[in-house]
């Protein structure tokens, strides 16, 4: 656990390099949500459950957009699980849209 928490920041703030499988997807996705969060966040519905793919590679390519969010970093954490960008972009999307109910529910406890 210690080395995925290290490795996530790999290049960016540590040297310790993602190995396993977990770490590579922490890695690769730890910055890409920032981005598809803000992107929501511009939606009418402030919502990941109606974003299209299209419109999350359109946020991708302007990169004043979430310009904190290091699409380098995005790319290369594709590139070491050895996925398209367009498959890490969809997976993660995916994923947030699941998760996004209970997220709201837990935020709104705080």
């Amino acid at each position: 656990m210690i080395h995925a928490v290290c490795s996530h920041g790999y290049e960016i703030c540590t040297d310790v390099e993602p190995v396993h499988q977990m770490e590579k997807i922490l890695f690769a996705t730890d910055e890409l949500t920032g981005l598809i969060w803000a992107a929501a966040k511009m939606r009418p519905s402030k919502s990941t459950k109606d974003m299209e793919l299209s419109s999350l590679k359109k946020k991708f390519k302007d990169k004043k957009f979430a310009a904190g969010c290091s699409r380098d970093v995005i790319k290369r954490g594709a590139e070491q699980l050895g996925w398209e960008l367009d498959e890490l972009l969809q997976k993660t999307l995916d994923a947030m849209k699941e998760i996004e109910d209970e997220i709201d529910v837990k935020l709104k406890k705080i």
